[in-house]
């Protein structure tokens, strides 16, 4: 073979891999978000300050890696349902004063939810 036919082909190929693996981490982002979905609605009421902690702080990194990748209209549906459905069990923890009076965890998941312009 000739070595420009070799090399368009490598190209290609590199091109096709790093498109796939894109994908899947874009997908990846949505599924880590679904996750936390579930994690809230099943546990959040049996969840430690620790555990608030932890699930705003994840919430976050998960909103940031997003802001990396382009979702098409139906993707960005389903993430909208996703946080608005993880926000539903954060304001249930503000109401229910699981989390009132947590430094810094109450303001961070306040923050995130003004910046969803949800009311709580």
């Amino acid at each position: 073979m000739k070595p420009r036919i070799i090399l368009t082909m490598l190209v290609t190929a590199l091109l096709s891999l790093t498109m796939l693996n894109s994908c899947t981490t874009k997908r990846g982002a949505i599924r880590q978000l679904q996750d936390l979905s579930y994690d809230l609605r099943d546990n959040s009421s049996y969840y430690t300050i620790k555990d608030w902690q932890d699930a705003a702080k994840e919430f976050g990194e998960i909103r940031e890696k997003m802001t990396r990748y382009r979702y098409t209209p139906a993707e960005r549906r389903q993430i909208g349902e996703l946080e608005g459905q993880c926000a539903r069990y954060m304001v249930q923890g503000i109401k229910n004063g699981a989390i009132n009076g947590i430094l810094g965890v109450g303001n961070e998941i306040r923050g995130i939810l003004d910046g969803l312009g949800i009311k709580y």
